[in-house]
């Protein structure tokens, strides 16, 4: 043994130096990546918040239009006192449309009292942007200081109608607080004009910024982000020291095992994949509730993963990675199969109630999915009537015309379809055109803050509305506060879900909260049989429910 020992000693040290130098190596590669990946994600989230701004002008444009034409092909275009009333009408329903005013001839009218507005600028139009169709015309004016829109459609030789469209709502709220202090959003028209400008309160002239730009192919609008280079190089860089300590210990460990040769441990895809085959991912459910009378309408069912330790995974992690590997058919399947089997005696006995899962946009323009869908519906013995499909609005869709014949077989046998994340994404007023959804849900972005912040209830205003000209049932994820149920009622909606009324709970969990909110429901209506309530009907949710 005493031979070997020097011998034993010199492969120490050298696995000791091994290790030090690859563990400086390794912090180094992970740092400057770690700040290369971040600077990358946070100029795609600029770029995707630039389209979506730009999304959110072409849907008041859209808006605005539509309205116009509806109120010209009702012949509420002459000035008389009905049609005076149909432009107040309009203005008060539509929340982007801030004024409509009409010249027949000599004879001029208007919805409000910034009537002032729109007729200086029929008079003395500047800087106009024809769109498309020449009879439209975009301007830019101004709402007490602030840059506005004013649309102008010449609707014969003796007609003009404009609309006052408010953009600055469009501008406001699109960036985070991250970058919101030190950066430009800015709402032009073709020619450079502005119609909607937001700045923060530390936005500097001197340095010369990043900008994402992104111009409308339908109207002469485009969309431009100005945000420093410090700001994309270092928001989210911040680690805490406990962090930094960590990053140190993992790199020694990891620096150790590649000085020892030691294989790698197993993919994280291939990890997801035995997971999916063992039935670890399980459904979970998140109820929705009828915001008129409170009743229990369905549940959305979520797809949730906990380690064999009892560490539970986050779907933004494994999700993600069953898309990218093409896995999201088996999830999909081994979603219904399950909640079917763990939920079979509220699906037996409460038809009424409904279940949602999510499907990403390329799954419903596969050829084939329909069919294989309707024939999993049919193994599990779920009526396809009670059965919603949720797509997601953060992806685009690829194939219009297959994603439309997916939906026609479906709707057929009597699933429904559902725009998830509304407002927040790529297709807009298009997908509900393409799918024929029956279903809005208004994504959490647009819920949160609705209760003080008029903005915000204006977009969602403006959603509620492009839905109901659809036919559309309108639900409102997200639900953090009792007060936002008040704003959602005053505004339409018709369903809420989120965790101030209950989180997503297994199936046993699931099943117990149906039955306490059906006691719930029963004490309220026996209550109200002999003492009638007055006011709004709301959701019935009481402290301490199951979670």
């Amino acid at each position: 043994m005493a031979m070997q020992s020097p011998k034993l000693g010199s492969r120490h040290a050298r696995i000791g130096l091994l290790t030090a130098a690859a563990a400086v190596l390794f912090l180094f590669a992970a740092d400057l990546t770690y700040r290369q990946i971040m600077a990358a994600l946070n100029r795609e989230a600029l770029a995707n918040m630039t389209r979506d701004t730009l999304g959110r002008a072409e849907i008041a444009i859209d808006y605005a239009l539509i309205k116009l034409g509806e109120l010209y092909e009702a012949n509420d275009l002459d000035c008389s006192a009905d049609a005076v009333t149909a432009l107040e009408m309009a203005v008060i329903r539509a929340g982007s449309i801030k004024d409509i005013l009409v010249r027949d001839r000599h004879v001029i009218c208007s919805a409000q009292p910034l009537s002032a507005i729109l007729l200086r600028n029929q008079e003395d139009p500047q800087m106009s942007a024809p769109a498309r169709n020449a009879k439209v015309v975009l301007n830019p004016v101004q709402i007490a200081g602030r840059p506005a829109l004013a649309l102008t459609w010449h609707l014969s030789d003796d007609l003009q109608a404009s609309a006052l469209v408010n953009t600055e709502a469009m501008a406001f709220d699109i960036l985070p607080a991250d970058f919101r202090d030190k950066s430009r959003v800015i709402l032009k028209l073709s020619n450079s004009a502005p119609i909607a400008l937001f700045e923060g309160a530390k936005v500097r002239n001197d340095a010369e910024p990043i900008v994402f730009e992104h111009a409308s192919s339908r109207f002469p609008i485009s969309a431009r982000i100005e945000v420093p280079p410090d700001v994309i190089s270092n928001v989210h860089l911040e680690r805490g020291r406990f962090v930094d300590l960590g990053a140190v210990g993992l790199a020694l460990v990891l620096a150790y095992l590649v000085a020892r040769g030691l294989a790698p441990p197993p993919t994280t895809s291939g990890r997801i994949k035995s997971a999916l085959a063992q039935g670890e991912i399980v459904p979970h459910f998140q109820p929705s509730y009828d915001l008129r009378n409170g009743e229990m309408t369905g549940f959305e069912v979520l797809a949730r993963w906990t380690l064999p330790d009892g560490t539970p995974v986050s779907p933004s992690t494994f999700v993600p990675l069953i898309e990218a590997n093409g896995w999201t058919n088996q999830l999909l399947e081994s979603m219904v199969t399950q909640a079917a089997d763990s939920m079979s005696e509220i699906i037996a006995h409460e038809p009424r109630l409904q279940f949602a899962f999510n499907i990403s946009p390329n799954q419903i323009i596969q050829p084939d999915f329909a069919g294989w869908f309707l024939q999993i519906v049919d193994r599990t013995g779920l009526d396809p009537s009670r059965v919603i499909l949720e797509v997601t609005e953060r992806q685009e869709i690829g194939n219009a015309r297959s994603a439309r014949h997916c939906v026609e077989a479906l709707r057929a046998k009597g699933v429904r379809i559902a725009i998830d994340d509304a407002g927040t994404g790529h297709n807009g007023l298009a997908s509900i055109r393409t799918l024929g959804a029956s279903v809005l849900k208004i994504d959490k972005f647009f819920v949160d803050g609705i209760e003080h912040d008029p903005r915000v209830a204006a977009l969602v205003r403006m959603l509620v509305n492009a839905a109901r000209e659809y036919g559309m049932r309108i639900v409102a994820e997200g639900v953090e506060h009792g007060v936002q149920l008040d704003a959602l009622a005053r505004l339409g909606v018709d369903e809420v879900q989120g965790f101030f009324l209950c989180p997503p709970l297994d199936a046993t969990q699931a099943t117990a909260e149906f039955a306490r909110h059906q006691a719930v429901m029963l004490r309220d209506r026996l209550d109200a049989a002999d003492a009638p309530a007055e006011g709004t009907p709301q959701v019935a949710v009481e402290s301490g429910a199951s979670a």
